[in-house]
């Protein structure tokens, strides 16, 4: 907790830019949550400007939700390559992974990229670990609803830690109970609230959200999701406790308002992480 609360000092003091390859659905939402938090957003998707953009940012978040035509794959794979050769820490949040060929494809190509960071669901983790070829016992339950997911986090646990031994990264599934993991050490976050799951693009601000942590964390990765995660639920928390928040409209509005407000006393006193092993 208390590692989460320096590494929000950090965010704040520093402004990184964080470059976001970002789906339509999720700009608006991505930018604000990231000027919110403390961080510099900027929403590139032209494959002309991909690696230079990348060149200048502090971090990257490649999300490939509605960015599946020819020239948003190419800047999401010319940026990802240039995070790896530059040594930027980037963040892939491969949305809907599973549900076609095409975008299942796109996302094992991105993952030769070396992301720092993968972010999904139970679902989406699960069929990324599946067409990575890495092999885990047949679950019950692994699929998904377009991009949402029918799958537990906790079914997708040993999927994440599977994965995430493989790539050398750091796996992230979000769910009622979150699960980071860098394939030896886990730590579990239990901020949210259940309403989070009826804002569209709150998944892929949070992905958005880790890149900026991990511009600031000194390589230490995985304590840098896990600030991440528990700085988006914990606000979320507060900002459903207001009594003007009846639903996911009021909720997304009062969350960027929380997400603004939170300092490192009010995460290190919020945040619900637990420590453990893989």
């Amino acid at each position: 907790m208390a590692t989460a609360s320096k590494l929000l000092s950090a965010l704040k003091s520093s402004c990184p830019l964080v470059m976001c390859v970002q789906n339509y659905v999720a700009m608006d939402f991505s930018a604000n949550v990231l000027l919110a938090a403390g961080a510099s957003p900027a929403m590139v998707n032209a494959p002309q400007e991909a690696e230079d953009f990348t060149k200048v940012s502090n971090a990257l978040s490649v999300n490939i939700g509605t960015a599946l035509t020819e020239e948003w794959m190419q800047a999401s794979l010319l940026s990802a390559q240039t995070a790896k050769t530059a040594g930027r820490p980037w963040v892939l949040d491969p949305v809907g992974v599973g549900v076609t060929q095409h975008r299942t494809q796109h996302c094992v190509d991105l993952m030769s990229k070396s992301p720092t960071v993968v972010r999904g669901n139970a679902s989406e983790i699960m069929a990324l670990a599946t067409a990575c070829g890495i092999e885990i016992p047949s679950t019950p339950g692994m699929g998904c609803k377009g991009v949402d997911s029918t799958a537990s986090s906790d079914v997708a646990r040993p999927y994440g830690v599977s994965l995430a031994k493989a790539f050398k990264c750091v796996v992230a599934i979000s769910g009622k109970v979150d699960y980071i993991t860098d394939g030896s050490r886990t730590i579990s976050c239990a901020n949210g609230t259940e309403l989070l799951t009826k804002i569209t693009a709150a998944g892929c601000s949070l992905s958005c959200l880790c890149a900026a942590y991990c511009a600031v964390c000194e390589g230490n990765y995985l304590e840098a999701v896990a600030a991440a995660f528990a700085h988006f639920g914990a606000a979320a928390e507060r900002a459903e406790g207001f009594p003007e928040v009846r639903g996911p409209g009021t909720l997304r509005v009062h969350l960027m308002d929380e997400l603004f407000r939170m300092t490192p006393d009010i995460l290190l006193e919020s945040a619900k992480l637990t420590y453990g092993e893989a």
